[in-house]
């Protein structure tokens, strides 16, 4: 299996398809690498398309201390999966968390960017709102701790906000909750926790 290595040892798995300009490809906080494939599938025609897993994300290395989780910590690891596979720029596209650290990268290395495609980038993001953020956070880290993945995947799939998503898109809907049950419920505390506290 691929990895690369960041500066504090984590080891983060990668998936890489096609030639060209490369593309990077983070993902949301319910997902991981796997998510991107019909797009991996799609660009990796003319672009070289690398998809990883964050750190706590399986099959990538999952650090056992919260403080391996922070925002600094995303954005850095992304730059060392094109460290380790030696690109210097890349297109970034993120999803929620992922663009969040696209975002970052843009903000702290905006020479590693050829351009950037954020969707739902807002996450914590307001000032005003950033002590509700870290509340949501915290409260989501718990019920990660206290119910596990699969039952918080059940309860959020049920929820009156998700109904649209499910009639709009019922395969898409199904694969989404599955990616959310799928990951350790020790990770998903530990990241929601490192959010709360970057």
């Amino acid at each position: 299996m691929p990895h690369a290595v960041t500066r504090d040892k984590v080891r983060l798995y990668f998936e890489e398809a096609g030639s060209g300009t490369p593309i990077i490809f983070l993902h949301e906080f319910a997902a991981d690498y796997s998510n991107w494939e019909p797009q991996m599938r799609y660009f990796s025609r003319g672009h070289r398309c690398i998809a990883y897993s964050a750190r706590g994300y399986t099959p990538s290395d999952v650090p056992p201390t919260t403080d391996a989780y922070t925002y600094k910590h995303f954005y850095t690891d992304a730059l060392a999966v094109l460290d380790h596979l030696a690109i210097a720029k890349a297109h970034f596209v993120g999803l929620s968390m992922g663009s969040y650290s696209s975002l970052q990268i843009a903000l702290n290395a905006p020479e590693r960017a050829l351009s950037m495609t954020l969707a739902a980038v807002g996450s914590g993001s307001d000032l005003e709102n950033l002590e509700g953020f870290r509340k949501q956070c915290r409260a989501n880290a718990e019920q990660f701790e206290t119910i596990g993945s699969a039952e918080v995947a059940k309860a959020t799939r049920e929820a009156p906000s998700r109904i649209s998503f499910m009639l709009k898109d019922p395969r898409g809907h199904a694969d989404f909750y599955a990616a959310l049950a799928r990951h350790s419920a020790a990770m998903r505390t530990r990241t929601a926790s490192g959010r709360a506290c970057s």
